[in-house]
């Protein structure tokens, strides 16, 4: 990795400190602190996103969408805090509130309104799109409003730990419970802690996390989540009779770098329990992908991605959410300028699940600003 990726990847540790993951934590995470300290940064981005061929149902032709994440965190000795908003020209949103306690060295308990631990790409970049080199998300990986499969939010509490071998490799480890999502309409919605009283259900999730070497970046691990989803049936017209989701995930995921390469891949298996009013329907499938990336120069890195799965084609669980992507062939270019900013254009083949039995197949095209300030 030359200076520039080198660079990025240093910033990318000091901001996902700030999200307070451990998995991408600078060794001072882990050292006690007799004095408090504060940190605030704003992502920002604006995507341009253009529709190569011809309309597809649940898919804009075109638009332009100006992002802002503010992300605030404080750090005391034993104590954290940690608040996020994001806004954009789509929504407005309070994406995480969470209050932190070091109980041990390596050890930290959390409880508030938290990203899932068995999201392998949302530890990993959260909201900052200047963090991750692709404009799109994995769609596997997506959030809960742009018709990601599983659960992106939980409200309760989150155990993380991590644990140093003798020949400087580390485990770490993180387990979440708490609230889970509803099923409405067409995508999954987070619990709402303004309404209480609403019915949402227990979400647990675990991630396992191996680095056979602290200085680098190199990682794979395990992911598993258990999440009971209520379905507002009254919602959409797909939602007939269907009562409830009972959804059980395992993933295996690897971020790997060698000299200018590095290569990312994760792939989750499903299984709904589908409960219907007149019977119950187990859908499995498996969906994933491989996004590998080249460094050409200090400033340039061209990338690609694959998202593809197994029997996802024909998943009933799937067919609830017509917007996710459940192809895409990818390639692009991102140049990164100035400090912390960049520049990423993105040509894609995709396929969209649509509601029967065939995808919306479009061709794609999207170009994005992104940085970091301060």
């Amino acid at each position: 990795m030359d200076n520039s990726g080198l660079m990025r990847s240093t910033f990318a540790r000091r901001c996902c400190y700030a999200a307070s993951t451990l998995l991408l934590s600078l060794t001072w995470v882990h050292e006690a602190r007799p004095e408090t300290q504060q940190e605030f940064l704003v992502f920002a981005s604006v995507d341009a996103f253009w529709n190569l061929s011809d309309p597809v149902d649940a898919v804009d032709d075109s638009f332009a969408r100006p992002t802002a994440d503010f992300l605030y965190s404080y750090s005391g000795d034993k104590f954290r805090l940690l608040g996020e908003y994001v806004w954009s020209s789509s929504e407005s949103e309070l994406e995480r509130l969470k209050l932190g306690w070091q109980t041990g060295d390596n050890s930290m308990l959390w409880l508030g309104r938290f990203h899932t631990t068995s999201k392998y790409w949302t530890t990993e970049y959260h909201h900052g799109q200047y963090l991750q080199t692709s404009i799109t998300r994995p769609s596997v990986d997506e959030w809960e409003d742009e018709s990601g499969p599983m659960p992106s939010h939980i409200t309760g509490l989150s155990l993380e730990h991590e644990s140093f071998g003798a020949t400087d490799t580390a485990i770490d480890y993180a387990f979440s419970v708490g609230l889970g999502p509803q099923f409405i309409g067409e995508e999954l919605v987070p619990f709402d802690v303004l309404d209480p009283e609403s019915s949402n259900e227990l979400a647990a999730n675990y991630r396992m996390v191996y680095r056979p070497n602290l200085l680098s970046s190199n990682q794979f691990g395990l992911l598993a989540a258990w999440n009971e989803i209520n379905v507002v049936s009254e919602s959409s017209p797909n939602l007939t009779d269907l009562d409830h989701i009972r959804q059980v995930t395992i993933g295996l995921f690897a971020d790997w770098h060698w000299d200018q390469w590095r290569l990312l891949t994760n792939f989750v298996y499903f299984n709904n329990d589908m409960q219907y009013v007149d019977g119950t329907v187990v859908d499995e499938f498996v969906a994933g992908y491989v996004q590998a990336e080249y460094q050409a120069s200090r400033d340039w890195t061209i990338f690609g991605r694959i998202d593809i799965g197994f029997n996802e084609d024909s998943s009933i669980y799937l067919r609830l959410l017509p917007a996710f992507i459940a192809h895409r062939n990818m390639v692009g270019v991102r140049w990164d300028f100035a400090d912390f900013n960049s520049l990423t254009f993105e040509i894609a083949d995709t396929s969209a699940q649509g509601d029967g039995l065939s995808h919306e197949n479009f061709k794609e095209a999207r170009i994005q600003w992104s940085g970091v300030f301060p």
